[in-house]
């Protein structure tokens, strides 16, 4: 289910087509002095939003896979390290040694896990806090390894809590939270274009459609209908988005 947030967004655009089509139908009715306004001008906005819209959904479920192939990798970390653990509680290394491992062990599996990010709803800072949780627990894989591989007496038989094994899962899972991070980025940058035009555009298509419901009104009877259609198509300011998603999202 999308967001307060998003869904206010995704309204927006899709009431910005609608208002367009109403002033095609409006035909020579609707001629406005301010060149901003003209169907000419508008057109190429509505083409760039539409373009970014088609940009950001396209990202989404590139963010999506990617989270769950990291997720379904990392799953087994806190019980593999759980192993491995008690293993160097069994060689014959120093007590200070076996604390050490023990502390990390249990600084790995205690490590707050970050909740699975919706790409339909996560916001920058979301995606940026989920992904440093995660980049905290993987570069707490490889220090552990390091620890291990440090003992020779360190030398299980069982393959998955083998030095070598830990370390491809270290990279593993380097590779695939990498690919998080990228995905996530271009998520970032997909919503960001998309805010741009609707809220932050010096002509930004909140402040064009106030212009436009203005225009519309001072026609007179002759465009009452379109103008009583246009009025039926509310928009949101961002800073009314998110007010709401705080309080309801």
């Amino acid at each position: 289910m999308a967001s307060t947030s998003e869904t206010g967004h995704n309204k927006n655009v899709a009431n910005f087509s609608s208002a367009y089509q109403i002033l095609e139908e409006m035909g020579t009715i609707y001629n406005p002095s301010n060149s901003n306004l003209l169907l000419a001008n508008l057109q190429p906005k509505k083409v760039s939003l539409g373009a970014t819209i088609t940009v950001l959904n396209d990202k989404k479920p590139i963010y999506k896979n990617a989270v769950a192939d990291r997720e379904v990798a990392i799953a087994p970390l806190g019980k593999r390290m759980s192993k491995a653990g008690n293993y160097a509680k069994s060689i014959a290394i120093s007590d200070t040694d076996k604390e050490n491992i023990a502390r990390q062990v249990k600084k790995i599996r205690g490590d707050k896990k970050a909740k699975t990010v919706n790409p339909d709803t996560a916001e920058v800072e979301t995606i940026s806090t989920s992904q440093m949780s995660y980049d905290s627990r993987i570069a707490n894989l490889e220090t552990i390894t390091s620890q291990f591989a440090s003992h020779p007496e360190y030398a299980p038989n069982e393959t998955e809590i083998q030095v070598p094994t830990l370390q491809a899962y270290h990279t593993e899972l380097t590779t695939l939270s990498s690919l998080v991070n990228s995905a996530g980025n271009a998520l970032i940058t997909a919503r960001k274009d998309r805010n741009q035009i609707l809220y932050f555009d010096d002509q930004n298509i909140i402040q064009l459609i106030k212009d436009i419901k203005n225009y519309v009104k001072s026609l007179g009877d002759v465009a009452q209908p379109y103008y009583k259609a246009l009025v039926k198509l509310k928009f949101t300011d961002i800073k009314n988005i998110y007010w709401n998603w705080i309080w309801f999202g």
